[in-house]
């Protein structure tokens, strides 16, 4: 028997009904289904989810943290040049170059997790590094064991695709075809040869952020996914069982902060993201007196007092800051590290939760008494997943089957 488990990047529970995707939701009703709750933490999420485990217990949870020596820090080498072709207005050019020189270093260093250097000042991106050597679909990514780890113990066959890499039984390799569509064409090929085939299906993330949530183009794409999947499933000859599963939805965007005034003259160094940023600080003494004036400004405050009870993450300052500030759900952060304009319809990442951020999670084809999941967190996608083919649950996971 097959196993299909797709991961469809942003699918808002509030965007599944029978309308927008008919066959996914006949899927689900046919199955067991839930909505799932965020993990209140902003980037690397599919690394808990796969895990079972919050980040407490792998630090992931950032893109980039604090770090001398950094492989981000080899850009000195070609920086005069980078900064010659901004003068110049080559400004994208100057990103590509540093982009593919930054992750060839990467590669060569035996790394499966490569990143764009995004807007980050060229003055500054020498400081920072990507917080995780390897891909989540690579072989012991963390220091708990992932699905895919847990698969491979157990000898089952299967390929895991999340651009660029695909890993599978043997190891970790790369392939072309970053768009939903070349990726689903690929799954149709994996599941003759694989007993599980997994893959991330990421394009709708990017046209919330430029559209909004529940726009007209959103939408569509839903449909146009729908209609996909149901080809391939009703295609494999095999009987066929099938996870799809979500990391958020998203909240169109109210308000735009610009938090940098309030911080530079505090700040020896800072990263901004776009819901969050973290500062460490030039005098430790005055972090009081700058909470005070970023709390009276409306903004969320997390440090080694609170951020493990009320993010489950782990206070280390590299990665965390003297502070991470973060904005409430329907604001964003600009200017910030990644874009060249604030001008978005729809954004998540919140360490605050509403509605519309929820994911969905379906399961269909497995021989399971549940019908209505309830009160699922994205770190319980793993444990459940295993439990509905019936695969003994790593002690370590923190999340719980929601299926029986």
């Amino acid at each position: 028997m097959k196993t299909l488990i797709l991961f469809l990047d942003a699918i808002s529970s509030t965007d599944f009904n029978e309308k927008n995707c008919p066959f996914l939701w006949n899927l689900a009703r046919n199955g067991a289904y839930g909505s799932t709750e965020i993990i209140p933490s902003c980037y690397h999420t599919e690394y808990s989810m796969l895990s079972g485990c919050l980040p407490l217990k792998h630090n992931t949870w950032t893109w980039f943290y604090l770090k001398k020596n950094s492989s981000f820090s080899k850009i000195k080498y070609i920086l005069p040049l980078l900064k010659l072709l901004e003068k110049l207005k080559l400004k994208k050019i100057a990103r590509n170059m540093a982009d593919v020189y930054i992750n060839l270093f990467r590669l060569f260093s035996g790394k499966t997790r490569f990143l764009k250097s995004y807007r980050i000042p060229f003055e500054l991106i020498g400081d920072f590094e990507i917080a995780v050597d390897k891909s989540y679909v690579d072989h012991n990514p963390l220091p708990v064991p992932t699905l895919f780890d847990v698969f491979r113990e157990k000898g089952i066959r299967y390929a895991a695709m999340d651009y660029p890499t695909i890993s599978n039984n043997k190891g970790t390799f790369f392939y072309f075809g970053k768009s939903d569509f070349k990726q689903l064409r690929k799954v149709n090929k994996l599941l003759r040869k694989n007993s599980v085939v997994y893959a991330h299906i990421w394009e709708l993330d990017a046209i919330e952020h430029k559209y909004g949530l529940h726009s007209k183009e959103a939408l569509e794409h839903i449909k146009k996914l729908d209609n996909r999947i149901k080809e391939i499933i009703s295609s494999c000859k095999e009987k066929i069982r099938v996870i799809i599963f979500s990391d958020h939805g998203g909240c169109n965007v109210k308000k735009t902060r610009n938090i940098l005034p309030s911080i530079k003259d505090y700040s020896e160094k800072y990263f901004i993201g776009s819901t969050d940023a973290q500062i460490w600080l030039k005098e430790p003494s005055k972090k009081d007196e700058l909470k005070k004036i970023l709390k009276k400004e409306g903004y969320l405050i997390y440090d080694e007092e609170n951020i493990g009870k009320e993010l489950k993450i782990p206070y280390k300052r590299d990665f965390v800051g003297d502070m991470m500030i973060a904005v409430k759900p329907e604001e964003q952060l600009y200017p910030d590290f990644f874009r060249d304009t604030g001008k978005v319809a729809s954004m998540h990442g919140y360490t605050e939760k509403m509605p519309e951020l929820n994911g969905i999670f379906i399961a269909n084809g497995f021989d399971l008494k549940t019908r209505k999941i309830k009160d699922m967190k994205l770190y319980d996608i793993m444990p459940t997943i295993l439990n509905a083919m019936k695969i003994k649950i790593p002690e370590v996971c923190d999340g719980k089957p929601r299926v029986k």
